[in-house]
């Protein structure tokens, strides 16, 4: 099983690292937080060693400090083997944005995935050896941790768009899907959630071309990751990210309400996953549901 930040050697050091360094300077956590334009539970809980630092919080520390790669290098060895490279950077965009926008097709998206049904999903993938899942299960919860809502600044809002298959299609035992489900009718409650399904009735769609992520950043910028076989890509071009906009809002525009989605994927949890009738889901010959007007 993968350490805890509380004990991993590497986050202990950046943490002591990081309040000497600090302390040096004469700067409260508050400061440091404001010039790196971060929350200030930010800075506190790096150094009380209750989360890890991303790599762009290393960085945001480096030029705070007038350092030359320190805590960047520092972060990049604590969070070299959680992420996948090319899924790495976006990860950090992720903690730092003030608006996620998510569009799936064939799974849960990881922001929202419970621990069994994300090992169920890093089973599916060629890792070598049973640590590497654990590690990366571990870093899939812990990107979770940003749609908590801190004291001290605004939640992170979220809207996610989920294709009516990703409820039906069977990628863990009964148990473990049912949970996934409750999971996210409890997550579409929270005021800054909003998770939309794209009914099957609506057909053939963009989204069904491949998954992407959004990340807008304070400074209002957009960060886009797309997926694809080959691990995917995360990009700021102009061009790419008015795509990924155009193609969210007419998937967006085509999506049940929120209460229509809630109330369908509470149905499916139960009439799919949860008792007998959960053996009949795995065939996938339920009805299709019909698209709003």
């Amino acid at each position: 099983m993968p350490k805890a930040v509380h004990e991993d050697e590497k986050c202990q050091r950046f943490a002591a690292n990081l309040r000497a360094e600090r302390e040096a300077r004469g700067r409260t956590q508050a400061e440091l937080a404001k010039t790196c334009v971060v929350s200030t539970s930010v800075i506190s809980n790096i150094e009380s060693l209750q989360r890890a630092p991303t790599v762009l919080q290393g960085e945001a520390l480096d030029k705070a400090f007038g350092l030359a790669d320190v805590f960047a290098r520092a972060a990049r060895e604590i969070r070299g083997e959680e992420f996948p490279e090319q899924f790495g950077k976006f990860s950090d965009y992720e903690a730092t944005a003030t608006s996620l926008f998510y569009s799936e097709h064939s799974l849960v998206p990881g922001m929202f995935q419970t621990e069994d049904y994300a090992r169920a999903v890093l089973r599916t993938r060629r890792l070598k050896k049973p640590d590497e899942i654990e590690r990366q299960v571990s870093a899939r919860m812990a990107r979770q941790e940003i749609l908590a809502v801190a004291n001290d600044r605004r939640p992170t809002v979220v809207h996610a768009l989920i294709d009516e298959a990703v409820l039906r299609r069977p990628m863990a035992p009964a148990p473990v899907m049912y949970r996934q489900l409750m999971h996210l009718v409890e997550a579409s409650s929270l005021p800054n959630m909003l998770i939309a399904v794209v009914p099957y009735g609506l057909g053939g769609h963009d989204g069904l071309l491949g998954a992407f992520a959004m990340a807008r950043q304070p400074d209002l910028t957009t960060i886009v990751w797309l997926d694809d076989v080959a691990g995917g890509r995360t990009t700021d071009d102009p061009a790419m990210v008015e795509e990924a906009k155009m193609t969210f809002e007419r998937l967006s525009m085509d999506a049940l309400s929120r209460g229509q989605s809630r109330d369908l994927i509470a149905g499916f949890a139960e009439e799919l996953w949860n008792g007998p009738a959960s053996a009949g889901a795995r065939a996938l010959t339920a009805a299709t549901t019909a698209p709003t007007a």
